[in-house]
């Protein structure tokens, strides 16, 4: 019976857990303050997460989202350029990281100002591949949705310690939108909140499986 019991409590426990993280996560999506550009602090680099896609390249409005807050915050004078970071949705077609790029550059943000990473298919290889491309980056601003921010935060903060960069990066949270929500009618996407809450942990799982096998593969975080 012991056994038993045991399971029991620990899936009390998991369940207990679920709740709360997603009590928080609600909390955090609906409070998180839009930015102030004049408040903010002058960064090194944007980084823009990408978020969904069609198969022949056609941004969806959350990526739409993301980009124009980027812009918003280039033509404030932020930061001196923008990492657009996602990969293809098909094998061999075209992907996020260009796209958005290119959605930056027709709303007016000179081409040499912008990179694109064009591999990364989950928030953990968002910040891997997009810290290669900005290794001496300080000051880095992070620009998703607000229920994404603080995943996107604790996987960047894996993937300095991870890539071994120095311990003196600073990653300002800025949203795009405070929740995705279903076009045209506006209603909150509460589907999108809830595999929220399940990718925190899933996150988790990954990250660790990564950092503690010997021969990890990038392919584990998809």
């Amino acid at each position: 019976m012991r056994p038993v019991r045991f399971i029991g409590r620990l899936a009390k426990l998991g369940f207990a857990a679920f709740i709360v993280m997603t009590l928080a996560m609600l909390a955090w999506t609906f409070l998180w303050p839009g930015p102030d550009v004049r408040g903010m602090q002058q960064a090194d680099v944007i980084i823009c997460l990408g978020a969904g896609m069609d198969p022949d390249g056609t941004l969806d409005a959350a990526a739409l989202a993301r980009v124009d807050r980027c812009v918003q915050l280039f033509e404030a004078g932020l930061a001196p350029s923008i990492v657009f970071s996602g990969g293809a949705a098909r094998l061999n077609g075209p992907n996020a990281g260009a796209q958005m790029a290119l959605y930056a550059q027709s709303l007016g943000v000179p081409a040499e100002n912008t990179d694109a990473e064009r591999r990364a298919q989950s928030t953990l290889q968002n910040a891997l591949f997009s810290m290669e491309l900005a290794p001496d980056a300080q000051d880095i601003i992070l620009v998703t949705e607000a229920f994404h921010l603080p995943r996107s935060w604790a996987s960047f903060h894996w993937a300095r310690w991870e890539m071994g960069l120095p311990n003196d990066k600073n990653f300002h949270l800025v949203m795009s939108e405070n929740v995705r929500r279903n076009l045209p009618e506006g209603s909150v996407n509460w589907t999108a909140l809830m595999r929220e809450s399940l990718a925190i942990w899933f996150n988790v799982a990954r990250a660790a499986a990564y950092t503690l096998a010997p021969n990890p593969s990038v392919d584990w975080l998809h």
